[in-house]
């Protein structure tokens, strides 16, 4: 089995040029750009790249990953879409981690990481697998290896928002949408479900 595992419309973004001088890290973050956050759309929604580094982390160092039945991808509000080598090891640091982040996505290169313009339309489509499955709040609670099973291929999409529901088509575009039950839950939380769920039906 193979898990492609989508981390959607994330808070992963530049700081505007007109304020980066200022900025501590290149990428907007709600603690370091704090007083600039109530200015911009969507303030309470944004600079929340710390999510993107924990699920990463998390991704990268589980044993799914390094038995090489897992691809992680991070779709931005921007539509960036990141996709990171199974070999890649994630800083243990945010700053370093949003420093190699903000050389990626201002054109740089930056070693185990690709990132491209793409709309998580045009990325789904490219990923053509057998099963979507949308995790949200409001899916099926159902047991998540219970649907996994049997698929020689799938793509898990994951909110990496703090706040809110996808804006995009990701509910058009799911095959199913689950729920992990009555609680809400972090994202971090969410990620380690699914790794823990599809490490079991290997």
């Amino acid at each position: 089995m193979m898990l492609n595992l989508v981390l959607a419309e994330a808070e992963l973004e530049p700081v505007p040029r007109t304020v980066r001088t200022r900025a501590h890290v290149p990428i907007l973050d709600a603690y370091f750009h704090r007083d600039l956050l109530p200015s911009l759309p969507d303030g309470p929604r944004r600079g929340r790249p710390d999510i993107v580094h924990q699920c990463l982390s998390l991704c990268q160092g589980s044993r799914l990953n390094r038995a090489g039945m897992l691809h992680a991808y991070v779709h931005t509000r921007n539509d960036i879409v990141i996709e990171i080598e199974p070999t890649t090891r994630i800083p243990p640091n945010q700053v370093e981690f949003l420093q190699l982040m903000g050389r990626l996505l201002d054109g740089g290169e930056v070693d185990g990481y690709k990132a491209r313009n793409m709309t998580f339309r045009s990325l789904m489509n490219d990923l053509d697998v057998s099963m979507v499955i949308a995790m949200s709040p409001d899916g099926q609670d159902v047991p998540l290896s219970e649907v996994m099973g049997g698929h020689e291929d799938l793509a898990v999409i994951v909110g990496a928002f703090p706040c809110g529901d996808y804006r995009g088509p990701v509910y058009e575009l799911a095959d199913l949408q689950v729920s992990l039950g009555p609680w809400l839950m972090t994202v971090p939380a969410v990620v380690s479900e699914v790794l823990c769920a599809a490490g079991r039906l290997d």
